[in-house]
Parts: C-alpha cells; structure tokens; sequence
C-alpha cells in the first residue's frame, strides 16, 4: 500500500495551457477533451503541509502545458520554500510568457534546482519549432531569471534548419547566466522538420526499445517509480497519477503495451482528483493499488522504468556544456 510518507517528490502540471504549436507535442495526439486546466494557489493549498515539508525536489514539467501560463507559480514556488527551505525546485519552459519581473521574482525561488529553457535555434529559426513564440522576448526573460539567482539551462532540440547554430546558442547561453547549454534530438522527424544533415544518433524511441531489449532478455523486475523513488505526477486538472506516461497515455493516442491503463483511468477519474478528494485517499486507492500490480509485468512499463533509465537519458545528450 502506498501512503503519503513513501512520496519525495512530485512532478506537476501546473497548467495545461501553451501558447506555442510545436508539431511533435502531445497537445496534438489527444483523443480524450483536455482543455485548459491550472492548479491554482488555492488548489495547491489542499496538499497536506505534512507532504510539502518531506519532500526533496518538486518539478513543474507537466505533458501538455507550460508552468509561464500560471500566474499563480511564483506564489506557488514562494510558498513551498517557504514550508520547505531544503527542497530543490525544477521546471522545464519555453519562457515565451509574463514579463521580466516576473522571471526575475521566479528565479530568487530556483536556486537549488533548476529551470531548463527549451530555445531551439537563435532569432531567425527558434520560431520555426516553437511556433508562436518570441525569441527575443525568451533571451530577456531567460536575462531576469539568472540575474535574480535562478539556476538556467538552455535546451536546444537539434533539427537541419537550426544545427549550424549550436555554438553560436551555446555562446549566447554563456553569456545570459545559463548554467548549462545541452543538445537533443527531436522526438520526431518529418520532411518539414528535418534531421541534422551533420550529427548522427538516435531518437528517443529507438534508444528506449533497444534497451528493452536487454531488460527483456535479464527478466528484470520493474518497480513503479512511486516504489522506487517516492515520486507522483499530479496533472492540471487535478487528477493523481504514478507517472507523466500515465496521465499522457490516457489523454492520448496511448500505445498498445500500455493497453491496462487507460480503463483503469476511466473508471477511477473522478475518484483521483486531489482538488476534491485527499491525496492520502488517493494513493491508498483502487486506481494506485491496481497499476502498481500491473507496473510489474507490463511490457511498457519495463521499457520506460528500467535499471537503464538515466544512461538512456545521458545517451540522448547529443552535446552538453556546463558554465562556471
């Protein structure tokens, strides 16, 4: 059974909502209504403080949406280190909105942790990707966050139209207060949206099933990441999930391996919201109880929950930078 004292950190959808249109996000793959969600100061206040006091790193990186659409988000950061002095606070954004002084009062609380700003290409080819966003307006914001002490990392997804710019990107994350610069592939290609002509790998997909195939042939035991390191997912509209994988595979066009979850989901949904019904509730719930039992056996699970899971990410590295 799992309680709240098993839960370190957390993973949050703080908003659903994203003003860009990047072709390959998962905002485009739904097949169950997902609006425009956000889990507001008032919200985020239902979490026992018992739970903010215990944890050890808090990450707003939810599937659909940007945490810059939350207004509420630097009451929210205030707020957690102000219940929790120790606890390291992460983020992953595209920065392309609220203003500077905003960036600014959210970065005095990104200290400890980090926030990775995704930035694919310079003022000429960022947009190309993250469409209807604004570089400039990102570099400036990206300016307030550092200098008010919040740890920055630029995230460059590589593609043919913006490869001739990494060192260029790398350079100007230097000189803004970026902690790091690293390169990743796309998670897709396309013929609009190309690969490198210059770098060779492999995209996450194919990295992820060649592991697999290692982890299939050991007969590993997988073990559910609330088990294995006290992590939950809590999504925009309020609904508790183990996983990012879990929500996102309900929402979307999940794949087959992962065919268990998404009945459970339908039947448990309006019993999984945290705005409504306490999280202890929850956790020591049918809907935890059952996928967990069915984490340890379950083909997609296995692939994304193996003993190999931080060497695939390392391997997805394709350039990485680190500045003093």
């Amino acid at each position: 059974m799992l309680t709240l004292k098993h839960i370190k950190a957390l993973n949050i959808e703080i908003s659903s909502k994203c003003i860009a249109s990047c072709p390959f996000c998962s905002r485009n793959q739904k097949v169950r209504p997902y609006g425009n969600y956000m889990i507001t100061f008032s919200d985020f206040k239902k979490l026992p403080q018992s739970l903010i006091k215990q944890l050890k790193w808090v990450s707003f990186a939810g599937n659909f949406g940007d945490l810059s659409t939350n207004r509420d988000m630097v009451i929210i950061a205030d707020y957690l280190k102000r219940l929790n002095k120790t606890v390291a606070l992460g983020g992953d954004t595209n920065g392309a909105v609220q203003d500077e002084h905003w960036w600014g009062e959210l970065g005095t609380h990104f200290q400890d942790g980090c926030m990775e700003f995704s930035v694919d290409g310079l003022a000429d080819t960022h947009a190309i990707h993250r469409i209807g966003t604004d570089y400039l307006k990102i570099v400036k914001n990206i300016e307030a966050f550092t200098r008010a002490g919040g740890v920055a990392h630029w995230k460059f997804i590589v593609f043919a139209h913006n490869e001739h710019q990494i060192e260029q990107a790398e350079q100007t994350a230097r000189d803004i207060g970026c902690k790091r610069f690293f390169v990743i592939p796309s998670r897709d290609y396309d013929d609009q949206f190309k690969k490198p002509e210059k770098i060779g790998f492999q995209i996450k997909r194919d990295i992820f099933h060649s592991y697999d195939e290692k982890v299939s042939s050991s007969r590993a035991v997988v073990t559910c990441k609330p088990f294995a390191n006290g992590s939950l997912y809590l999504a925009a509209d309020g609904t508790v999930h183990p996983c990012c994988f879990a929500h996102c595979m309900y929402i979307t066009a999940h794949n087959a391996a992962f065919d268990f979850l998404p009945p459970l989901a339908e039947k448990y949904y309006d019993r999984i919201n945290f705005k409504t019904t306490p999280l202890a509730d929850i956790l020591m719930g049918p809907y935890f109880d059952e996928i967990l039992k069915e984490s340890k056996t379950n083909a997609y699970c296995r692939m994304k929950c193996n003993q190999f899971r931080k060497t695939i990410k390392r391997e997805l590295v394709l350039r990485d930078r680190y500045f003093d």
